[in-house]
């Protein structure tokens, strides 16, 4: 294992102290989902320093996923994105230790996954909400020993050239399901069933706190269609930017070292790559909304930038769901 003599470690240092990259090596992280953010997030924590991982995903790498995964190559088509990850990884230090788990996150396997984790991150998909939920419940009721030991979630989304995130405080009332207002309890406080909540809505206004000006409204359209959610590579890295800076005031805060408070929910933080805008809301609903009516008045303006992402566009290149 790495320590702060090996060389990889030495160009952290100078923005940050030993007692932070001792922290670093030490921590253990969860990655839940292994896409455009996931993917990138733990190839990046990798070369921070962190040589514990668990890598969850059930799916493998297709043609689609070349324009914002890393590990998603001519040569890993076809493969597992857990596996490959485990992989680039090891490729970088080889004597991290990597766990995978190929069927994803599951109610059997929760537990495992999580219980020795210092920090996780959910890059699974909301049209999956009851993995997100799964993940939460699991973070806020961890013991260890027969003691309560809950971690931290951080959460990130990508849209367009932009990338929000944020983190769950698992000690706080502001939890993932609230935040995104999935009725995950019954009218006696009791769970509901992770079953029960795998078609549960989540809309959009909850995730995205943020966006983009330049957003073509037939994109929205088309989505609101059934067509897959556009994505690319530089959204998808400035969320996994994002989250990895969120690990390090993770990090520094429980070493006890100065720095920067972790963005914890319902506060939301965005960074625009393409407009060189960002911020921060405690109220991304609002935001949500703002943004939105400033990418509708674009549209009806003519000031926003086409998108060819129509259904006919779409299918005119084989682009089909």
């Amino acid at each position: 294992m790495r320590t702060l003599n090996s060389p990889e470690t030495h160009r952290n240092m100078g923005f940050w102290n030993e007692p932070t990259q001792q922290a670093i090596l030490d921590t253990e992280v969860a990655i839940a989902g292994n896409g455009g953010t996931g993917n990138m997030f733990g190839m990046a924590a990798a070369r921070l320093g962190v040589q514990k991982f668990r890598i969850a995903d059930p799916e493998v790498f297709d043609a689609v996923n070349s324009n914002r995964v890393m590990g998603a190559r001519v040569d890993t088509i076809g493969r597992n994105k857990a596996e490959v990850l485990k992989e680039d990884i090891l490729a970088i230090n080889p004597d991290a230790q990597v766990v995978t788990y190929t069927d994803g996150i599951t109610p059997e396997n929760i537990g495992d996954f999580l219980q020795s984790a210092d920090i996780a991150l959910n890059g699974t998909e909301l049209t999956m909400p009851h993995l997100g939920v799964m993940l939460a419940r699991e973070a806020r009721n961890r013991k260890i020993n027969g003691e309560r030991s809950p971690l931290p979630i951080i959460d990130v989304e990508y849209i367009g050239h932009a990338g929000q995130g944020m983190v769950f405080d698992p000690n706080s009332r502001m939890t993932f399901e609230r935040f995104m207002d999935i009725k995950s309890f019954d009218k006696n406080g009791n769970d509901i069933p992770l079953d029960d909540l795998e078609l549960e809505p989540v809309s959009a206004s909850r995730y995205l706190a943020y966006l983009p000006p330049y957003g073509d409204l037939k994109t929205l359209e088309a989505i609101q269609k059934g067509a897959s959610l556009p994505s690319n590579m530089i959204g998808a890295g400035v969320a996994a930017q994002i989250g990895l800076s969120e690990v390090v005031k993770i990090v520094r805060q429980r070493a006890g070292e100065r720095g920067l408070r972790p963005t914890y929910a319902p506060s939301v933080r965005w960074y625009d790559a393409y407009t060189g805008k960002s911020g921060e809301t405690r109220h991304p609903v609002q935001s949500h909304y703002r943004h939105l009516a400033n990418v509708v008045l674009r549209n009806l303006t003519h000031l926003h930038e086409p998108a060819s992402y129509t259904t006919e566009e779409r299918a005119a290149r084989g682009d089909v769901n």
